[in-house]
């Protein structure tokens, strides 16, 4: 199964659990009618009793109406409530669970060590890099959260991060980026909402019960029975509210023990060592606090971890998890059966493949630490071999050639811009550097609407970075955008606003947009307004391309003339990305035609797809650009920003070791 298929699978299976919500709310419904039959038939008879003829009689249809809106309402607005409340990206789910998040500039030697470790990763596959959060927690775990890739968060227990080697950790890592893939995240959230929803009812019949604490029973017998009713009416709803969360809890375990497998499979298709998550999972099982977390929330987003993360009655039948010997086995056919007592790992284990940057932040050396080969930043802009179905085939996918290539980009990068890139005031200055223009005239301009709007402390960083910009590998661009975007998320409201006005400011400056400032203002702008509320996420509502020519000629126009400066090959370029979308009737629009609106408003609708839509245009994009047989590195930049756009990460492309 593929990224897409994965995706629209997610799709369904979230209409699945909303119709298995539907019929819980049903019985829910009749069930607490059937409890206010029966108090309405005690304050008649003040005497106990299920008689269906008794309870027939009191039965009212304007009263089983009534009830029924009561319920719908508490139940659906209460699964409305909590769904919003975790709906602004994966931070609220890791601040629920009292995560920390780690600053990407920490120079503390664990945190050092899952930072590279997930910034490699998310360069490598292509998505924003997640924020990481850290749980104060003994037990090994590790989530994902959020509702995409563009704003999801990775988050690891302490217990994880101190005892599990850097391989242990990718393949951790490696899972929990399996489970963004496959769209396992949206669903999460999802199964909160609805189980608080159900719940909402016990937690009223708990209030009801509590309320009748308080009223003071006089010697009217009709008072006296009021009480006994609230209570009685209490404990109903109470138990009816347990019920309903007891089949909630079935269906949370249901839906979430075979995808445990799948990202099992998947962190060794990333990694290629089947032995790192295998090991992670064997610490856990010789652990003396397992993957067990200790904080109050954890039962709410207990079927999202790495492995079980709660305790509780009838385990074996609301086990999210499948049991570990299960999925170590399947992992490494020829273990023995024994679990690993975890040690604390020394801080300067498994360096070999930091920068000198990173290394220095985790207590290594340079002369220890073996550096990747700068040659593969040569095979990612040699990445023509490639043809467009496979490039297309590999989104959602990456794999350990990819990764090292990402830590070779990493090392390539200067590391007075990498280091500037961790902090947010460094991040702000860095992202005004590559939006400095070439031309000594416009970069005047720019620097003095620096000087006017900016941070004078960012500007004063922003010259001493400029000077580096040069030793910036082209191919090492779009990886430097993608590793400031943590340190942006940590910005105030007001920072960010203003960030953002000198970011529109610079681009405006020479009254035109070239590709490069695009790319940063799509890639950056709009995932930080998602961050700072500033933008919804696109719902998808389009489920044909077919639909939408207009807005698909003008992103395929722009890829022709990215990636062809002469006009006839763009548009030969053009008719191919046409013919391969099955609409050959579009026509090359003109270079000056794609200014900053038309370009923004299109690719804001083509966001809309539906995710079976989306390779169709990701392919013909990519027939388009190896129309020639090769691929610049701006065309790369553009075909996986599109992606990312599209919540469809398209991993480095590099010459496959096969080919």
């Amino acid at each position: 199964m593929d990224f897409f298929e994965a995706q629209d699978r997610a799709r369904r299976q979230t209409g699945w659990l909303v119709l298995l919500f539907m019929l819980a709310v049903a019985g829910l419904i009749l069930l607490t009618n059937l409890l206010v039959l029966g108090v309405l038939a005690y304050n008649q008879t003040g005497v106990p009793t299920f008689s269906p003829a008794l309870l027939a009689e009191q039965f009212q249809w304007d009263v089983f109406l009534g009830v029924a809106a009561v319920i719908i309402a508490l139940v659906f607005l209460g699964s409305a409530y909590k769904t919003m409340s975790l709906s602004g990206g994966g931070h609220k789910v890791a601040e629920m669970l009292g995560g920390r998040a780690l600053s990407p500039d920490s120079r503390d030697p664990d945190e050092r060590r899952v930072l590279n470790v997930v910034e490699e990763m998310a360069i490598a596959a292509g998505m924003p890099v997640p924020r990481v959060y850290l749980l104060e927690e003994e037990g090994i775990n590790a989530f994902a959260a959020g509702s995409s890739p563009n704003n999801a968060v990775i988050g690891i227990t302490r217990g994880a991060m101190e005892t599990l080697t850097r391989d242990e950790l990718q393949g951790v890592i490696a899972h929990e980026f399996s489970h963004i893939f496959n769209g396992d995240m949206r669903m999460n959230i999802r199964l909160i909402g609805v189980l608080h929803g159900i719940l909402l009812l016990a937690l009223i019949g708990y209030f009801l019960l509590r309320s009748s604490y308080f009223v003071r029973a006089s010697r009217n017998r009709q008072a006296g029975g009021l009480v006994v009713a609230i209570i009685a009416l209490g404990v109903g709803l109470l138990v009816i509210g347990y019920v309903g969360h007891f089949f909630g809890q079935w269906i949370k375990a249901m839906v979430s023990r075979q995808r445990e497998y799948l990202a099992d499979a998947s962190a060794v298709q990333f990694t290629r060592n089947k032995q790192g998550i295998a090991g992670a999972l064997k610490k856990i099982g010789g652990a003396m606090h397992g993957s067990l977390l200790e904080t109050p929330a954890a039962s709410e987003y207990s079927h999202a971890y790495l492995a079980q993360g709660v305790k509780g009655f009838m385990q074996s039948l609301f086990s999210t998890h499948p049991p570990l010997p299960d999925r170590i086995k399947r992992l490494d056919p020829a273990w023995d059966g024994e679990f690993v007592v975890p040690v604390k790992v020394p801080p300067g284990e498994a360096t070999q493949t930091e920068t000198p940057h990173m290394e220095a932040a985790s207590g290594g050396t340079a002369a220890t630490a073996a550096k990747p080969s700068i040659d593969i930043v040569g095979a990612v802009v040699a990445a023509g071999v490639l043809s467009a179905g496979r490039m297309v085939d590999q989104v959602g996918r990456f794999d350990k050639q990819q990764v090292e290539a990402a830590q070779a980009i990493i090392a390539a990068i200067p590391p007075s811009l990498r280091e500037a890139a961790a902090e947010p005031f460094g991040a702000r200055a860095v992202i005004y550097v590559l939006l400095l223009d070439p031309r000594p005239q416009v970069e005047r301009e720019q620097q003095r609407l620096l000087e006017q709007q900016a941070d004078p402390q960012v500007v004063e960083l922003s010259k001493t970075l400029s000077a580096h910009r040069r030793e910036l590998p082209e191919a090492a661009r779009l990886p430097l955008i993608e590793l400031t975007l943590p340190a942006l998320e940590g910005l105030s409201d007001e920072q960010y606003r203003r960030f953002r006005a000198v970011v529109q400011a610079l681009i405006a400056a020479d009254k035109r947009v070239d590709l490069k400032e695009w790319i940063l203002q799509r890639l950056v702008i709009r995932q930080l307004d998602q961050q700072f509320g500033l933008r919804k996420p696109a719902r998808a509502v389009h489920g044909k391309l077919t639909r939408l020519k207009d807005e698909f000629q003008v992103m395929l126009s722009l890829v022709a003339h990215t990636e062809y400066p002469d006009a006839q090959q763009a548009e030969q370029a053009f008719d191919a990305g046409a013919a391969e979308a099955d609409m050959t009737d579009l026509t090359l629009l003109p270079r000056d035609a794609l200014d900053l609106n038309t370009l923004n408003h299109a690719l804001d609708t083509l966001e809309q797809l539906k995710p079976l839509a989306k390779p169709r245009l990701l392919k013909a994009c990519a027939v388009c650009i190896l129309h020639d047989g090769n691929t610049t590195v701006p065309a790369q930049e553009l075909l996986r920003t599109l992606a990312s756009c599209l919540d469809s990460p398209m991993p480095i492309l590099v010459k496959s070791s096969e080919s």
